[in-house]
C-alpha cells in the first residue's frame, strides 16, 4: 500500500519520504543487525521473530512502486466512475492486475530470509527454532562429517526453494516478459 501511495496519490512530503525509501536500499543489513537485536532482544528463540524486521523492506515498495506506475490511471479512474472507494480500487483493481507483482516480491524475499544467516545466529539459540542455514552450518561442523547427511540437508534446504518457485512461476514468467515489452 506504501508503493501504491507513492505511485498513484498526490500528498506533501511524498518525495523526500519516496528518496528515504530509495537510500534504505543502499544499507546493507549488517549496519542494522544491531541495533535490531537490542530492540528485540527479548523476544528471542522464536520463529516470528525472524520474520519481523524483514516483513515491509524498501526494495520491495521500490518494485511495487515501478509496477504501479506502469498501471494504466484509466482503469482506475473507471473504478471510480463505477462507485469504487480507494480502498475498494485498490483491493479488487490494482491487486489482481498486479499480480506479476506480488509474486515477484514472494519469491525474492522469501529466497533472501530462506538463505539468512545473520539474523538467526544473534537471535536463535534453541535448536528447536533454529533455521536450516544455521542448523546445516552447526550439523557440518560436527566431526567426523557425515556427507551423506549433509547433503541430504542440502536437499532438504532446496525443496522449499522449487517449491515457492514453482507456485509462483507463470506469475513470475508474465512480469518479466511485461517488462521486456516495454516501449
Amino acid at each position: 500500500m506504501a508503493a501504491y501511495s507513492f505511485a498513484r496519490m498526490k500528498w506533501r512530503g511524498k518525495k523526500v519520504l519516496f528518496l528515504l525509501v530509495i537510500i534504505l536500499t543502499i544499507i546493507p543489513f549488517e549496519a542494522v543487525a544491531l541495533p535490531l537485536y537490542y530492540m528485540f532482544s527479548g523476544q528471542r528463540d522464536t520463529v516470528v521473530i525472524q520474520a519481523i524486521p524483514f516483513i515491509a523492506n524498501a526494495f520491495s515498495i521500490f518494485l511495487f512502486y515501478t509496477f504501479f506506475l506502469d498501471v494504466p490511471g484509466e482503469i482506475e479512474e473507471a473504478a471510480r466512475l463505477d462507485g469504487a472507494g480507494p480502498f475498494r480500487t485498490f483491493f479488487q483493481v490494482i491487486v489482481p492486475i498486479t499480480k506479476p507483482a506480488f509474486a515477484t516480491v514472494a519469491i525474492l524475499t522469501f529466497l533472501a530470509q530462506w538463505g539468512s544467516y545473520l539474523w538467526p545466529v544473534l537471535m536463535v539459540s534453541d535448536a528447536t527454532v533454529r533455521p536450516l542455514p544455521l542448523a546445516i552450518s552447526i550439523f557440518q561442523n560436527q566431526q567426523p562429517p557425515e556427507w551423506g547427511q549433509v547433503l541430504a540437508f542440502g536437499t532438504m534446504f532446496i525443496v522449499p526453494v522449487l517449491a515457492v518457485f514453482l507456485v509462483f512461476q507463470r506469475w513470475f514468467v508474465a512480469s518479466i516478459s511485461s517488462s521486456a515489452i516495454k516501449g
